[in-house]
C-alpha cells in the first residue's frame, strides 16, 4: 500500500520535478559557466552556435502548434483555436524566441566593444540557458491543449471573466460577446462529445455550462444586472413573443443557457442516462439558487425545462429516463416548499406528466410518480409538516385513492406507497401527516393489517434489478418497521 501510495504521488508530480530538474542543470551549467568562462569566450562562435539551436527548437515549438491547433478544432470546435493562441503560454514562449533572435541579431550592427554588446551577449547566452531547460516541459505545456480537462476549465473562468466585468459595467457589449461566444463554444463541445460517445467529455461541459448559469443567476443587484438591459441573445427561432417577453423581465440571459442545455439533453440517447441524470441534478441546483434570488421568471423557466425533459422521454417512451426525472423533479418540489403556490403547480405539473404516461401505456412511469409523491410527502413533512399535510390533501391522497380503487390495476402499488409513507411518518415524529393518511385510508383495522402483513413479507431494502434508484420503493426503515410489527402483534 505504501508502495503505491508512492507512485501515486511521483505520477502526479511528474511534470513539476521533471521541470525543476531542467531548471536545476540550467542554473548549475549558467554558475559553471559564469564562473570559468567570459564574455570574449562565448562572442566568437557562441552566436552562431545560440543561432541555430534557438531556431531549430522555436521550428520544433512552430511545428507542434500547427499539429495541435488544427488537431483540438477538428475534434472538439474550431472557436478553440482563439483561445489555444492566445493563451499566455503560448505567447510567453513564442515572445522568448522573438526576442532571442532579435538580439542576436541586433547585436551584429554593434561594434565589440559596445556596451551594448556585452549586455547582450549575457541576454542571449541567458535566453539560451532558459529554452534548453523549458523546451521539455514546454512541449508538455502546449500538448495538454489536447485533453478536454485542460482547455474546459480554462473556457469556464474565460467566461466567468467576462460576467465579473459586466458585473462591474466595463465594455458591456464586448463582455457580453465573450459571454455568450463561450457558452456557444461549450454547447459545440458537448454535442461533440454526444456524438462520439465521450461522456467525460459532455460530463465537463455539463459542468461548465453549470457554472456559467449558476454566475448568470448570482449576479444580482441593480448594478450587476445594468447589462441585462443592453441589446439581449436569444437562440434561434424563438418567437417575438417569447423575445419581449424574456426582454421585459430581464431574464434572457437564463433562458439562453437553459435553451443549450435542453439542446445537449435532446440528442442524448438511451445508453447516455446517466448524462440527462446529472444535468437535471444541476438545474435542481440552479433552480434553488433562483428561489434564494427570488427570481420568479428564472424559477418559472427552471420547471418549463423539467417539463420539456419529461415530455421528451414520454416521446421516447423511455422509461429510465423519466423514472431519473421524476426523482430530480420531486427534488425540484422541495426547492419550492417555502412558496405553497409554486409547490404545487409543480406537482400538479409532475401528475399531468404521469396521467400522460398512463394514457400512453407507460404505466410504469405512472407508479413511479405515485412512488415519488410518498417520498415527497416525507422530505417536505421533516421541514414543514403543515406543507406535507397540504401534499396529502391536495394530490397525493386523491392519487393513492385512484390507485387502490377496486377496479384499479395499481392496487399492490397504492397500498404499499401509503402505508410505507405512513409508517415512516410515525417513526420520525410527523403526527398531522401519519394522521392525514390513517384517517383517510386506514381505519379499517383488517385491510390495514392484511395491507401490512404482505407489505412487511417482503420489506427488502435493496430493489431486485440494478438501476439509478437502487432502493426498493416501499422498504420500511427498521424504526419503522418496529413500529409497524408492534402494531401487528395487538391482536
Amino acid at each position: 500500500m505504501a508502495q503505491g501510495r508512492i507512485t501515486s504521488i511521483w505520477s502526479g508530480h511528474r511534470p513539476a520535478v521533471v521541470t525543476a530538474v531542467c531548471f536545476l542543470v540550467a542554473a548549475g551549467l549558467g554558475l559553471v559557466t559564469a564562473h570559468h568562462g567570459g564574455v570574449k569566450d562565448f562572442e566568437p562562435l557562441g552566436f552562431a552556435t545560440a543561432s541555430r539551436t534557438l531556431n531549430q527548437i522555436m521550428a520544433v515549438v512552430m511545428t507542434s502548434i500547427a499539429l495541435i491547433l488544427p488537431l483540438t478544432s477538428n475534434l472538439y470546435t474550431p472557436r478553440l483555436a482563439k483561445l489555444y493562441v492566445t493563451h499566455p503560454l503560448i505567447v510567453g514562449g513564442l515572445s522568448v524566441f522573438i526576442v532571442g533572435n532579435l538580439l542576436i541579431m541586433s547585436l551584429h550592427f554593434f561594434p565589440s566593444g559596445h556596451g551594448f554588446v556585452r549586455f547582450g551577449i549575457w541576454a542571449v547566452a541567458c535566453i539560451y540557458l532558459l529554452v534548453l531547460a523549458a523546451i521539455l516541459p514546454y512541449l508538455y505545456g502546449i500538448s495538454r491543449f489536447l485533453r478536454p480537462s485542460y482547455f474546459m476549465p480554462m473556457l469556464t473562468r474565460k467566461g466567468l471573466r467576462s460576467l465579473q466585468e459586466l458585473a462591474r459595467g466595463r465594455r458591456i457589449e464586448a463582455n457580453k460577446d465573450d459571454l455568450f461566444e463561450t457558452i456557444d463554444v461549450v454547447t459545440n463541445v458537448a454535442l461533440t462529445g454526444m456524438a462520439r460517445g465521450d461522456r467525460q467529455l459532455v460530463l465537463l461541459a455539463l459542468k461548465s455550462l453549470h457554472a456559467l448559469l449558476t454566475g448568470i443567476i448570482g449576479c444580482a443587484g441593480r448594478k450587476a444586472c445594468a447589462w441585462r438591459g443592453s441589446r439581449p441573445w436569444f437562440v434561434p427561432g424563438l418567437a417575438k413573443e417569447g423575445q419581449d417577453y424574456l426582454t421585459r423581465e430581464r431574464a434572457w440571459p437564463e433562458a439562453y443557457v437553459l435553451a443549450q442545455i435542453l439542446k445537449v439533453a435532446e440528442v442524448a440517447t438511451r445508453r447516455q442516462h446517466e448524462l440527462v441524470s446529472e444535468l437535471a441534478g444541476q438545474l435542481v441546483a440552479t433552480a434553488r439558487l433562483a428561489c434564494d434570488a427570488d427570481a420568479g421568471p428564472v424559477i418559472e423557466l427552471h420547471v418549463m425545462t423539467f417539463n420539456t425533459l419529461l415530455h421528451e422521454a414520454l416521446e421516447e417512451r423511455d422509461l429510465r429516463r423519466f423514472q431519473n426525472l421524476s426523482y430530480h423533479y420531486r427534488l425540484l418540489i422541495e426547492v419550492f416548499q417555502r412558496s405553497p403556490g409554486r409547490m404545487h403547480e409543480g406537482a400538479r405539473h409532475l401528475m399531468h406528466y404521469a396521467r400522460l404516461a398512463a394514457r400512453q401505456g407507460l404505466h410504469f412511469a405512472f407508479e413511479t410518480v405515485v412512488y415519488d409523491l410518498g417520498e415527497l410527502v416525507l422530505s417536505i413533512g421533516g421541514q414543514d409538516e403543515e406543507r406535507a399535510v397540504e401534499l396529502i390533501q391536495a394530490w397525493a391522497g386523491p392519487v393513492w385513492q385512484e390507485a387502490i380503487a377496486q377496479d384499479s390495476g395499481m392496487k399492490k402499488v397504492g397500498w404499499r406507497t401509503l402505508l410505507r409513507t405512513h409508517w415512516e411518518a410515525r417513526a420520525r415524529g410527523l403526527k398531522e401527516a401519519a394522521d392525514a393518511i390513517y384517517w383517510r385510508f386506514l381505519t379499517d383495522e383488517a385491510i390495514h393489517r392484511e395491507q401490512l402483513e404482505l407489505l412487511l413479507e417482503e420489506n427488502r431494502e435493496l430493489h431486485y434489478e440494478f438501476n439509478d434508484r437502487l432502493m426498493r420503493f416501499a422498504h420500511l426503515s427498521p424504526a419503522a418497521e418496529a413500529e409497524a410489527q408492534a402494531f401487528l402483534e395487538q391482536w
